[in-house]
């Protein structure tokens, strides 16, 4: 009976112990008072800051100080963030970032932090964090990608999704992070010269008109054809420059046409017994018969 009474005593006492250091734990802000009954500004207390307007501790609320002109978010403890990213409802809702001062971030920043390393852009007014296609003014105004999940500046070759206009591959440069537009070669698909839209970045795939003649670029993987290819806009073959992949014959929906009739037939099929073989092909240029671009069966090409 004694050795039950000590339990129970004991475990009473563990209890209202943890209960009293719960609850000084979950509330160190309400311990802190304003100098004042209508104070408005800032307490310091506990290593920590806290808003006061006309002596209400301000919670879970972004707050505006005249003072630094600067808007500050204090979470539901009172203590005013730092370091960190918090959803507001307003503007229509949106993702913030204050930063060590507590200040609410705007314009470019370089994040350091652990599992947020890289470049972020936030709403010069409004500091809402900008995710999807965005130009800004800096390395002389450029357009960028901001991650549509984490709000991070993209690099290199990206998939893009976020909505129907933007659907695609882009590419932006490893170091600014600037689109692309324009040719070229890049690694992937065992290396591949590619095109990216001039006016939207968005790589170019099927059949292309630019700067007077046509092109052909891969439907899955948007390597521009330097052959004899089907082209299914057209339903019928063409030949694209093995150099330029500029289109230099006539489309048709039969095989090779043979020898040199006195009009360009780089890009067309040639014998395998022709292979090694060179001539002069319409307009001058130097060719010969010989596989290229992964193809088995053997082409005209300049030489």
């Amino acid at each position: 009976m004694r050795k039950s009474l000590v339990t129970t005593v004991v475990a009473g006492a563990l209890a209202l112990s943890m209960a009293f250091a719960t609850t000084a734990f979950a509330d160190p802000a309400g311990v802190v008072d304003p100098p004042s009954a209508n104070y408005t500004g800032w307490v310091n207390a506990n290593g920590n800051k806290y808003w006061f307007d006309n002596g209400v501790m301000a919670r879970g609320k972004e707050i505006f100080d005249p003072g630094s002109n600067a808007w500050y978010w204090l979470d539901d403890d009172g203590i005013m963030a730092h370091n960190k990213d918090v959803y507001l409802r307003s503007n229509g809702g949106k993702w913030v970032r204050y930063d060590a001062d507590g200040h609410m971030i705007k314009g470019e920043q370089y994040s350091t932090a652990a599992g947020h390393v890289g470049w972020y852009y936030f709403d010069p007014v409004t500091g809402a964090m900008a995710k999807g296609m965005r130009y800004v003014p800096s390395n002389g105004g450029k357009w960028v990608y901001y991650d549509w999940i984490t709000g991070i500046m993209a690099h290199g070759e990206r998939f893009v999704n976020y909505d129907g206009d933007h659907t695609g591959w882009y590419l932006f440069d490893q170091v600014t992070g600037a689109m692309f537009h324009g040719d070229t070669y890049i690694r992937s698909n065992g290396g591949k010269w590619v095109r990216y839209d001039r006016v939207t970045g968005k790589m170019v795939k099927g059949l292309h008109y630019q700067d007077g003649a046509y092109y052909y670029f891969d439907q899955t993987t948007g390597a521009m054809a330097h052959s004899r290819v089907w082209v299914p806009e057209w339903n019928a073959y063409a030949t694209f420059d093995s150099v330029t992949g500029r289109q230099v014959s006539g489309n048709s929906n039969s095989g090779n046409t043979g020898g040199n009739t006195g009009r360009n037939i780089r890009g067309q099929w040639c014998k395998s017994s022709e292979q090694g073989k060179q001539k002069t092909d319409g307009d001058g240029t130097l060719i010969v018969c010989e596989c290229r671009n992964g193809n088995k069966r053997p082409h005209w090409y300049a030489k």
